[in-house]
Formats: C-alpha cells, sequence, structure tokens
C-alpha cells in the first residue's frame, strides 16, 4: 500500500517528537527518593517469547515510611511502534509510579497491546496492595500512544471486566495529547489512510459514558493536527452526550508542540497537583472542573 506523503511525515514525526516526551517523563529516580522494582512481569502464564519480553513493568515505591500510597500507571508513548516504559517521578510527593512496556506494531498487532494495557491494569489492581499501594487509589495515564491505550481500557468497561476489574474503581484518568478516535497505528494495520478519522470499537471516543472518576486531558496548543479538536470532542461528547459533571473533566492546553509542552513547569505543577487532589492529599485548588481549555 502507498502512504501518503503527509501521513509518512507524521509516523515519523510521531516517533520523533513523542520519544522527547517519554525521555522527558521518564527521567531518573534518585535512589534516596524512590524503592525501584525493575522488570516484573504482567502477562499471561501461557505467554509467548515476545510477551514475556514486553510485558514488563518497573514499580517506584515512596519512602518506606509511606502507608496506603497512592499510585499511577503510566504508559509509555510512541505510535504503538516504539518507545521504552517510563513515568513522572511524584514519589518525593508519596505517589507510587508502575510503568508498564507492551508489545508494539508490526510485530504485534491491534488488539495485543491493548490487551497488555488491561493486563498491566489489573495486575497493578491485585498486587499493588503488597508493594504498600492503595488499590482504591489507582489512576491510569499515558503519553501519546500511551494515553490512547490507558483512555481506551477505561473509557470501555470490557477490557478490564474481562480480568476482574471494574474500570470504574480507578481514581481518575488523565490523557496526555491521546488519539480518542481510532489511533493511526492501527488504523495503518487495517490499510486505512490517515485522512480517514476513523471512530470505531478501538476508539475512546466510542465508547463515551458517565464516569466516577474524574478525567483531565492535556495537549500542546501547537500539538500534532486535529489532536486538540478530537480531544475537545470528547470532552463536549462527555458532557453533553454522556452526561458527565462539568466538575469531573477538564481539558487544557499548554504552550507547544506534541513533543515539547511536557516539559513546560506549568504542565507538571497541574499533573502534579492533580493527583495530589484527587487522592485527598491537598485541598481543592479549584483549577480542576472546567472543559474550558483558555
Amino acid at each position: 500500500m502507498m502512504v501518503h506523503p503527509t501521513f509518512r511525515s507524521i509516523l515519523l514525526g510521531t516517533c520523533c517528537l513523542t520519544l522527547v516526551l517519554v525521555a522527558f517523563l521518564s527521567c531518573a529516580l534518585p535512589a534516596a527518593e524512590a524503592r525501584v522494582h525493575k522488570g516484573v512481569y504482567y502477562g499471561p502464564e501461557d505467554a509467548t517469547e515476545y510477551q514475556k519480553e514486553k510485558c514488563r513493568l518497573d514499580i517506584y515505591l515512596p519512602a518506606d515510611t509511606v502507608k496506603d500510597f497512592p499510585v499511577l500507571v503510566f504508559f509509555h508513548g510512541g505510535g504503538l511502534t516504539a518507545g521504552s516504559r517510563g513515568g513522572p517521578n511524584l514519589t518525593s510527593k508519596g505517589i507510587g509510579l508502575v510503568a508498564p512496556s507492551y508489545r508494539l506494531s508490526p510485530k504485534a498487532k491491534c488488539p495485543d497491546y491493548i490487551n497488555d494495557a488491561a493486563d498491566a491494569v489489573a495486575w497493578t489492581f491485585k498486587n499493588i496492595e503488597g508493594y504498600g499501594g492503595d488499590p482504591k487509589r489507582i489512576f491510569v495515564s499515558g503519553a501519546s500512544a500511551g494515553s490512547y491505550l490507558a483512555a481506551l481500557i477505561t473509557m470501555d468497561k470490557r477490557w478490564l471486566e474481562a480480568r476482574g476489574v471494574d474500570a470504574d474503581k480507578i481514581a481518575g484518568l488523565i490523557p496526555v495529547s491521546g488519539h480518542m478516535i481510532t489511533h493511526f497505528t492501527v488504523r495503518k494495520e487495517r490499510g486505512i489512510p490517515a485522512s480517514c478519522g476513523l471512530s470505531d470499537k478501538y476508539a475512546p471516543l466510542f465508547h463515551v459514558r458517565k464516569t466516577p472518576f474524574p478525567i483531565f486531558i492535556q495537549c500542546g496548543d501547537n500539538d500534532y493536527p486535529s489532536r486538540q479538536e478530537e480531544n475537545r470532542l470528547f470532552v463536549s461528547m462527555m458532557i453533553k452526550y454522556a452526561g458527565q459533571p462539568k466538575t469531573e473533566i477538564t481539558y487544557k492546553e499548554y504552550p507547544g508542540t506534541h513533543g515539547s509542552f511536557g516539559r513546560g513547569k506549568e504542565r507538571q505543577e497541574d499533573f502534579a497537583r492533580f493527583l495530589l487532589e484527587k487522592s485527598g492529599m491537598v485541598k481543592p485548588s479549584g483549577l480542576f472542573g472546567s472543559s474550558d481549555s483558555r
């Protein structure tokens, strides 16, 4: 299949710019601030060799004096074709991090990486208490493609239900510049061009529903073409059709491109503040609960 030059440039830009964002979010965690468990296997027992390689996660825990701490499950970006596990360092604030890797296209195909994401979140619900975390305060997030996975498996409850977990039990969803339509790699695998803004069962937008957990969506003000629009559409449909209270969904844009806006101090502070507020660790600031991006 011939790939349109514009689509080819978008794909190349995705890998490059997303890796910049991932590199920022995956900064090294000082040993003095966190206890670390690396390469923990979370996949099925009857795994393939590729699953055994990719279905692993790193766990970063706050100091051992902190008990029943909230946990962030963060999926890396990379267009579902690249990237490595990591996430924002919030252990000094008393928040744990679970950073999974997952199978990648073209070696894996849809829904392999979606199943992996669901397995990783289910593993966290079933095991994090043994590491000192609070299973009632698990947040799910990711950057770009990772954000797509996070949104899909929490909006479409069937993915976690198949693993004995109620998606409504998460404490919050934080999509960072994620696809709300069907991801372009999923479309590419099926021979669907980039110009087709498909929203099918593999799109978070297809599964809008009123959720009991809060949602905080972030994009760059110079993000990928149509990325802001599809996220704004998601917010609009959540409010107007699903009946999501405006106090429980927030969309905000930050200065920068897809690969650079994550480095801004304001975005970093807002990300941490959302987790701390919704975990009951600090008083509400009044910053969340508005769908206005301005």
